[in-house]
């Protein structure tokens, strides 16, 4: 369940995966384990990406790495960040490079940053098990996170496809990378994603209703 949550976040922060010889590989800790190449798609222009999370749940705290082939214009953006609740949140660093393997070294970690309150909000939940989210509660926004996303992914994991559904707070970064998310084959990862959606945060005062229908 941990590994499906810390998975489905970091990919909702990176760019769309997309001719170059790349190291290829998705797995916990600070580096790659198993790692094997992937030849880019040579349609596009393509770079090598390298790319690492830090996330919390509760008292545990998690590291990512992530990596493949990625469109060149798509390497801009090197900091997103999301929150879910004020427990759960992962915040992810990549890199580009444009020679063959040249991502094979440890990736670089995101800093360490103080996550202070903007005074924006947005609605909250995980789901396990599921691809729908319903909401009536909020999380704050921290640091530069101005949009509220919804995520829903599947996993293959044990011999099966689990489920995942996740709303919070997200830098514009993340929402900027959302549409490709669902355009691109993340099949030789294990994972799918099923839908994504973002819409500008909310003020902390806001006093609406917060409920958001399962595919808002």
């Amino acid at each position: 369940m941990k590994t499906l949550l810390i998975s489905c976040l970091l990919l909702a922060l990176l760019p769309p995966v997309a001719s170059l010889i790349c190291e290829s590989c998705f797995s916990q800790g600070k580096d790659c384990r198993n790692a094997s190449t992937e030849e880019c798609d040579d349609s596009s222009d393509q770079s090598c990406l390298s790319a690492s999370g830090v996330g919390k749940l509760s008292l545990l705290g998690s590291r990512v790495v992530l990596k493949s082939c990625i469109d060149r214009e798509l390497c801009e953006e090197n900091h997103t960040s999301v929150s879910i609740t004020s427990a759960l949140y992962i915040q992810s660093k990549s890199t580009c490079c444009n020679t063959d393997m040249c991502n094979s070294g440890p990736p670089e970690m995101p800093e360490t940053e103080t996550r202070e309150p903007n005074g924006l909000k947005c609605p909250s939940c995980i789901n396990i098990f599921s691809d729908e989210c319903e909401s009536n509660k909020t999380v704050s926004c921290r640091n530069d996170e101005d949009q509220c996303f919804y995520l829903a992914a599947g996993m293959d994991f044990g011999g099966s496809r689990i489920l995942g559904a996740f709303r919070g707070c997200a830098t514009a970064s993340v929402c900027d990378y959302m549409d490709g998310l669902l355009e691109t084959d993340l099949g030789s990862l294990g994972f799918d994603i099923i839908q994504t959606d973002c819409t500008e945060a909310m003020d902390e005062d806001a006093t609406e209703d917060t409920t958001v229908s399962p595919r808002g």
